[in-house]
């Protein structure tokens, strides 16, 4: 009887406990806002790609996605559309802030909605939607100018649907969640080869579709989400001379890919090397590229593909260990220094895991108690908070049901090594941590109820109870 109590009390009025957990989560990223703004003002909200950002927006409100008058091919027009509010009124940190917090809750909603579907009698999405509350990554970037709050809101919807579909094997599912995946491309072109990602799960899961049906339905995914992405790739080639759907992979390529292999070669640092490539100076690079002044950007960009690729060929065991180290980076590196540069003790260039990979764990570890032991402090709380999450979602794999987790983890390892290039910092992680907090929150669920029978067993066996099976006294 008393367990039956517990049980109840604990799925009680579940649409209260969402309204509090989202109420709760917004307010934690508005008083953040405060200190932000309190410490940098307006400045504190931006990084360094948000005025791309707003220019693009800003052109787009007058009818055209360029910069500077040339056509863009390189960002994508997903987050651009949502700044053009904020733009139209004048009032772009605080128009922006707000919809990256209406978009947080949506994600919250999603995770309650995807978790709540997989074990429906489980406590598993209140826990989960509480870690995602207080993820420390998701926080900073909520407050941040950029993509990742609305592309982790996108992805979010498609886990949810793309699971309905494995759950509910309806061809309006598949379809739907590929637009979607779409969609999420427009707002970052990281999702690009996703599909051909999940195409071995949608080949062998559901497992009761005969094998033919799942072919087929395979490839009507590619083909809808190749399709939701043609009319760009259309634009592209009729504005830009590019044959495709953004420039960002080429120029990635180039000056990080084949950058770092060369700093690597050279025995420098990456900026130093990309410096002197003309990395993020149009003036110096075509004092070095003086023939690329009237070229198109789609030949600029074949240009950087080429260029990088010859390097990359002619070094690929260089490369693959920066790109592991890339990786290392985007799933370890705690974030401390990200929050110490908006309350000004710690430089605004430098991530902490990638001096550590370049100058070792000690001589980094004793560089940073002696220079920003603030910073230290911080790193060790934020280094325990990202390995409780890990393991409570190692945990709550197990107890997934066997699709979804293989899901999942398909997805988590996508987006590490999609996004491990050299240079690649803890932001490429945001769009990764719901997917830990799902996991998570099932872990958690799993282990209170592991430790609500064992008490209620020592109970019965103390005889302050009785256990559950004699209801009635003999």
């Amino acid at each position: 009887m008393q367990r039956r109590a517990i049980m109840s009390s604990d799925h009680s009025n579940p649409k209260n406990r969402l309204i509090s957990l989202l109420a709760l989560l917004v307010c934690i990223r508005v008083l953040f806002a405060v200190v932000i703004w309190s410490i940098n003002g307006q400045s504190g909200f931006f990084h360094p790609d948000s005025a791309y950002y707003i220019e693009v927006a800003r052109n787009m409100l007058h009818g055209s996605f360029s910069v500077a008058g040339i056509p863009e091919i390189f960002r994508t027009p997903g987050y651009p559309a949502l700044l053009i509010p904020a733009i139209a009124f004048h009032h772009v940190v605080s128009i922006a802030l707000i919809e990256n917090f209406l978009l947080c809750a949506v994600s919250a909603w999603f995770i309650w909605k995807i978790v709540g579907e997989l074990l429906p009698e489980s406590n598993a999405a209140f826990w989960a939607v509480l870690l995602y509350c207080f993820e420390p990554m998701g926080i900073l970037f909520s407050e941040k100018i950029g993509t990742e709050t609305l592309f982790t809101t996108v992805l979010l919807l498609f886990v949810w649907i793309f699971l309905r579909y494995l759950r509910e094997p309806g061809f309006q599912n598949l379809i739907l969640a590929a637009l979607i995946l779409g969609c999420a491309t427009y707002v970052r072109p990281v999702t690009m080869y996703q599909p051909l990602w999940l195409a071995p799960v949608l080949f062998f899961f559901p497992r009761s579709l005969p094998r033919m049906q799942s072919t087929v339905r395979t490839g009507a995914f590619l083909i809808m989400f190749a399709l939701s992405l043609a009319p760009w790739v259309i634009r592209n080639a009729v504005v830009a001379d590019y044959k495709g759907f953004s420039s960002a992979g080429d120029s990635d390529l180039y000056f990080y890919c084949a950058a770092a292999v060369q700093a690597q070669l050279e025995h420098k640092n990456l900026v130093q090397e990309q410096n002197e490539m003309g990395y993020n100076s149009q003036q110096r690079y075509l004092a070095l590229h003086p023939e690329q002044r009237s070229w198109s950007p789609g030949q600029s960009a074949r240009f950087f593909r080429v260029a990088a690729k010859n390097v990359l060929l002619r070094n690929p065991g260089t490369y693959a260990a920066l790109h592991g180290r890339g990786c290392l980076i985007v799933m370890f590196d705690p974030g401390a220094t990200e929050l110490m540069k908006i309350v000004r003790l710690y430089p605004e260039f430098g991530g902490l895991l990638s001096r550590a990979l370049t100058e070792g764990l000690i001589r980094t570890t004793l560089w940073l108690i002696r220079e920003y032991p603030v910073s230290a402090v911080l790193l060790l709380l934020l280094g325990a908070v990202l390995a409780m999450y890990y393991i409570f979602a190692i945990a709550g794999l197990r107890q997934a049901p066997f699709d979804a987790g293989f899901v999942l983890v398909a997805l988590f390892f996508y987006f590490v090594l999609i996004s491990g290039l050299p240079g690649a910092v803890v932001r490429y992680r945001v769009p990764i941590m719901p997917l830990v907090c799902i996991c998570a929150g099932i872990g958690i669920a799993h282990w209170r109820s592991k430790k609500l029978v064992s008490a209620e067993v020592t109970a019965a066996k103390q005889g302050k109870v009785q256990p559950p099976f004699m209801v009635f006294p003999r």
